[in-house]
């Protein structure tokens, strides 16, 4: 989840770091950063246009970064057949590339089973190149490894699909994997298990994840108002109610199903925002619907606040935050 508006200048493009990354580690191979401060430094003399030219040139002599520049150019792009293009020129330069091999699994696959089959390839390959010892040496230190972003990103993707299918327990296996590859949660992996967690009532698995990442984020927070609820403990259900009206009223109506569902992906999320709780009911809302008593519990509480009425009338929760 990005907040485009807190940092401006904020690229569109999610990979520019990750090939600043890639570009930066071929060019400064060898020498040592003490400091992040250093690495900053450096970055900033590399990235004028000059060598921006020389880099794309060079790419041509390294196939798996050619390779990797044609894949994200695929992702970037808004038109399919232009990304089915670069995808195809990135896999007749380097068949393994894992970013171009998913996305071929997308466009390919006419049926689920061939899209989790196209896309465990595709995550394979990123394991074989990786190695045994790359595992060995990095596990639990994956996300500052760029080279391993795409195999995490492959296997992030297999695993959403694997919970729409409904093979829950392999989705949930590959998010606790990608967990212990970066513990630090730079994907935003612990919210989607929070959300598989939850749905499928696992309330102290809940509970421990909730407590490990203790993240203010609208999803956390209305998490845990959940999982109170699941506990029957009516006090700490409270608590939690006014905590998360605080951080994002929006989603309230949402899950009392007083707010009309939107489709797709919102491009900005801020904190507090109609876009965030969005995103939050695309994660939790499925574990709310499958507790209507937990439902009933919200609608009479936000009454007794004065935030709806008691005949469901044109107000809305998310008219105004709790004060």
């Amino acid at each position: 989840m990005s907040d485009k508006s807190a940092t401006p200048g904020t690229p569109d493009s999610p990979f520019v770091i990750e090939r600043l990354m890639r570009d930066t580690r071929r060019s400064f191979d060898g020498e040592d950063f003490s400091s992040e401060a250093d690495f900053r430094e450096k970055m900033h003399t590399f990235v004028d246009d000059e060598a921006t030219g020389e880099r794309l040139e060079n790419l041509k002599e390294n196939s798996e970064e050619l390779a990797q520049e044609l894949a994200f150019q695929a992702f970037e792009s808004a038109n399919q057949e232009m990304a089915s293009e670069l995808s195809q020129k990135a896999l007749a330069i380097d068949p393994d590339c894992v970013d171009a091999l998913a996305i071929r699994a997308f466009l390919d696959s006419e049926d689920a089973a061939q899209l989790i089959e196209a896309l465990e390839h595709a995550a394979t390959c990123g394991e074989s190149r990786l190695g045994e010892e790359f595992f060995a040496e990095f596990m639990g230190d994956f996300w500052p490894m760029v080279e391993a972003r795409p195999y995490m990103r492959a296997i992030k993707q297999l695993a959403e699909v694997l919970w729409a299918v409904g093979r829950r327990f392999d989705a949930i296996e590959h998010y606790i994997n990608l967990l212990d590859l970066d513990p630090e949660d730079h994907m935003g992996n612990s919210v989607l298990l929070l959300g598989c967690y939850l749905a499928m009532g696992e309330v102290q698995r809940s509970w421990d994840l909730l407590e490990e990442y203790d993240d203010e984020s609208a999803i956390f927070q209305w998490g845990w108002l959940l999982v109170f609820l699941m506990s029957d403990d009516e006090q700490a259900s409270e608590d939690a109610l006014k905590n998360a009206m605080e951080i994002n009223p929006y989603v309230a109506p949402h899950l009392l199903g007083m707010a009309e569902p939107v489709e797709g992906n919102p491009a900005v999320v801020t904190i507090g925002s109609p876009e965030e709780a969005q995103v939050c009911i695309q994660i939790i809302g499925e574990a709310w619907e499958h507790n209507p008593m937990a439902q009933m519990w919200l609608h009479g509480q936000l009454v007794d606040m004065g935030l709806i009425t008691r005949n469901n009338d044109d107000d809305s929760a998310g008219d105004q935050k709790a004060h």
